[in-house]
């Protein structure tokens, strides 16, 4: 049963470690239409979408600044 424990404790490490990616919020200037980087993070595949929301957030937050957040 120790034996078990272990090895699923391992697994479940390795499948939360091994999937995590760099993403950077990434918006558009309305008015120079240039894009505009904000912030890094190094999440895995089921926090990536709490960072996606939170970056399309930035479209409501900054309505006359920014448009067409998203990670990237």
């Amino acid at each position: 049963m120790k034996k078990i424990t272990i090895a699923s404790s391992f697994l479940l490490v390795l499948l939360f470690s091994s999937c995590q990616k760099d993403y950077v919020c990434v918006c558009t200037e309305r008015s120079t239409g240039e894009k505009n980087y904000g912030d890094h993070v190094k999440s895995g595949p089921f926090s990536k979408k709490v960072y996606e929301k939170s970056c399309e957030a930035n479209d409501d937050v900054f309505e006359n600044d920014l448009e067409n957040c998203h990670l990237e």
